[in-house]
């Protein structure tokens, strides 16, 4: 769809600082010229931007784009896509295979009982310390050419670029949990450390889901930010 490439556009200017933080964007008809859409296609794409906290709107003064704090916690950009070029981010993949579907799985992608996903681990880690640790389940039907070579980079970015897909959302549910021995040894804390899980489904259009991902966090803080 139009409105989601023009939304996709505006989202990597504003994560790559085109557009830095507090920066106004240009009004409806320099950016409906710009990418060569009617008003109304815009502003689908804007009012997307708005809901993952990319922009907000002052009345009489137009759209502006919020600082990083805002939405990071709240939209699908990748930690890759997230850091900047003095971060150092690895990802070592720690397991990759195919495995049939068991009934929960099944149930959660709407497929039938048996039916292929990959499954992968990986540990990804920034400036040399362990962030998190991965496991991730993605239909085989949906990316028959994926490899366990993508796994070391964005898979977002390879869903969205080589496979060619359009991602609509992301939704998640953050919890608590205690880690176990080895768990706590590859992301280096303390035995019964108390940290973050966060689940995401990530959704293609029309509700498809694409990807589920259970991400067991180093850390166990949580900012979240309330716009005004």
């Amino acid at each position: 769809m139009k409105y989601v490439e023009v939304y996709q556009a505006i989202k990597s200017d504003i994560v790559n600082n085109i557009y830095p933080a507090w920066s106004q964007l240009d009004g409806e008809h320099a950016l409906a010229d710009k990418f060569g859409v009617s008003r109304p296609t815009l502003r689908k794409a804007i009012e997307k931007l708005k809901q993952e906290s990319f922009v907000h709107s002052r009345q009489g003064s137009g759209m502006f784009v919020n600082p990083p704090e805002f939405y990071q916690d709240n939209n699908l950009t990748s930690i890759s896509e997230r850091i900047n070029k003095e971060t150092d981010l690895k990802n070592i993949v720690l397991e990759f295979t195919q495995v049939q579907a068991n009934t929960e799985l099944a149930k959660k992608f709407k497929l039938e009982a048996g039916t292929t996903l990959y499954h992968y681990k990986r540990m990804r880690i920034i400036n040399g310390e362990p962030a998190m640790l991965e496991e991730t389940w993605m239909p085989v039907s949906l990316f028959p050419d994926f490899k366990e070579a993508y796994c070391e980079h964005s898979v977002l970015s390879y869903i969205e670029n080589e496979a060619g897909k359009n991602i609509s959302h992301d939704a998640k549910t953050v919890s608590g949990k205690i880690v176990n021995e080895k768990e706590a040894f590859l992301l280096r804390v303390e035995p019964n450390h108390v940290t973050l899980v966060i689940e995401h489904n990530v959704y293609l259009l029309h509700s498809v889901l694409a990807q589920y991902t259970i991400e067991t966090l180093a850390s166990n803080e949580l900012t979240t930010v309330s716009i005004r």
